[in-house]
Order: C-alpha cells, then structure tokens, then sequence
C-alpha cells in the first residue's frame, strides 16, 4: 500500500534532481521561475522568493494544457513537473532544493531564514514530514462524500486525469522514439503516473492515505501545542522558516479541496497556525493572489488551446 508520493518513496523511478547546474536550455540571465498557479510546490517556492524580497521573472506552465511535457521544458527539467528555478542559466529543481538554494543566497542578506545549527535540524524534520504528505492524491484522489472544487471536480473520477497523462505520454513516447533524452524522460514520467493512478484508484487506498494524513497532522498539533508557537513563535523555531513554508502551502490546499474537517477541528491549534501562516504577506502575494482560477487558469489554458489550434502557439 502506498502512503507517500513516488517521488519520496521510489526516488529510482525518476531523475535527480538539479542543483545550480548549468543548462543551455534555460534563460542564461537573471532569476527566472517556471511554475503553474495552483501547483502546490510552485506556492511555496513563489513565497519564499516573496519572503527573500528577491525579484523574479515568471514563467507559467500550464499544467491544464499539459505544457509540462512540452519538449523545450523537458530539455530544462526532465523530471516534467514545476517549478524549476534558474538563477543566470543554472537550473535547479525540486522544492526543498530550490527553498534551500534561495535562503542561502538572498536569506543573510536579508535577514531571512535564519537559523541555528540545532533549529536547522528541527525545520529540516519538519520540512520533510511536509514533503512526504501524499498531497496529489489528496487533490486528484476520489474521496466519498466530499465534492472536490472546481476545476477538480471529474478529474478525481478514477483517475481519469492521470490515465489521461499516461495516454498522452505514450503518444510522445513514440513521437520522440529517437531522441533518448525526451524519450527517457516521458518514460519515467509515466511510470510515476501510474504508480500514483494506482495508488489512488486501488480499493481501500484513499481512506489509508487520509488515515496516514492524520496522524501527521495530529503530530503537527502536538508540537504547536507544546513547541515555540505556543510561545508567540513559529513551527520549528521563534522565527519564520521554511518549515513554515512548506506547511503553509498544505494547509490551504487541504482546506481548497474540503478535506480540513476530515483531518483536523475547526477550533484546533492548526486552525490558529493555518490563520497566521495565511496572514503573511509573502503568502497573499506568493499564493493567494496566484490562485484566482478563472484569470490565472482557464483563461491562459482557453487562449494557448485557440493559439494552438491556429498553429500560433510556441514551444515553452
């Protein structure tokens, strides 16, 4: 039984991930984030590029319109997914990575982030509790009674939104059959995909996961109750980490998608860590603002479908 993303628990299935390496591919100047509105990861990496005060040039990947898998995107994360981080042609991918690599550069400078030797220890902990959520099933995945919101809706309908990934992904599969790099890179894409639709769709998977989502959150409880929050500070230390940040993010995408009363009490002290994470700033600017579907997500899909079907619409 699955519990964990594909990502955490079969870390063969897919490519390394990069760190600050160079790429042709990418822009050769400046900070540049590719990254999808509504995607999870994307939220936290736009609120610690928002926390840092760093500058950035935005990329949008539609995942709506599968541009993930766009050629000139794979060339730049062959991992398929968002965000990808460039800094000046170097690229960098998955989050914690990316996180990582931006309080270290920006984060003394502005006093961001910081932490001692021993509080570094406590966050990173908390940092991966976060990261090994099954937080896509927990979107994608079909849970009885709860009406998922829109545009999730049909795409949790046993798992008609990844089967129809993995469709798609044969058909570049054979469309790129004599360019090894796209070729390898489609072909452990799918086999992620799959693993995950099964993981879903299987009898009994989703109650286990929802069962294996609370106890974690039953872990966060007791550390808020007992830690520095309590105290007038944060997670995993007085200061706002990237604990926070990643926690922030899963907090507001449980509550989106109707789980919260499944997982947690209204009145709890998540509730109360989830209000002041979402009272930030950086997360207004970094998530919030980004997650008006009707403008930042149908409207950009419908327009690069028109443009596509016209032949107008370029490679990412």
């Amino acid at each position: 039984m699955r519990l964990r993303p594909v990502y955490v628990t079969d870390p063969n299935l897919v490519d390394e991930p990069l760190i600050d390496v160079p790429n042709q591919w990418a822009p050769q100047q400046g900070i540049h984030l590719y990254h999808f509105p509504l995607s999870l990861d994307s939220q936290k990496v736009r609120q610690g590029l928002e926390e840092l005060g760093v500058q950035w040039q935005s990329h949008p990947i539609l995942l709506s319109a599968h541009q993930q898998f766009s050629p000139g995107y794979v060339r730049v994360n062959s991992r398929c997914v968002v965000p990808t981080l460039v800094i000046d042609g170097k690229v960098t991918t998955d989050t914690i990575n990316i996180l990582d690599l931006l309080a270290t550069r920006f984060g003394t400078a502005n006093q961001c982030f910081e932490a001692s030797e021993e509080e570094k220890e406590f966050v990173n902990y908390w940092v991966d509790k976060a990261a090994g959520l099954f937080i896509e099933a927990l979107t994608y995945g079909h849970v009885e009674g709860l009406k998922k919101p829109f545009p999730l809706g049909r795409a949790s309908e046993s798992g008609r939104s990844h089967q129809d990934k993995v469709d798609l992904l044969t058909r570049l599969i054979d469309t790129y059959n004599k360019d090894p790099k796209l070729r390898g890179a489609y072909e452990k894409k799918r086999a992620v995909i799959e693993a995950t639709k099964e993981a879903m769709v299987a009898p009994g998977q989703m109650s286990a996961i929802i069962d294996a989502t609370r106890i974690e959150l039953e872990d966060l409880a007791h550390q808020l109750g007992s830690g520095q929050f309590a105290h007038g500070g944060w997670l995993a230390s007085d200061a706002f980490s990237l604990a926070d940040v990643q926690w922030g993010a899963v907090l507001y995408r449980l509550q989106w998608v109707g789980l919260q009363p499944l997982l947690w009490e209204e009145d709890s002290i998540i509730s109360a860590y989830a209000e002041k994470l979402f009272a930030k700033a950086s997360f207004q600017t970094g998530v919030v603002q980004w997650s008006k579907v009707g403008r930042k997500v149908i409207l950009p899909t419908i327009r690069y479908k028109l443009l596509k079907a016209f032949g107008l619409s370029q490679d990412i």
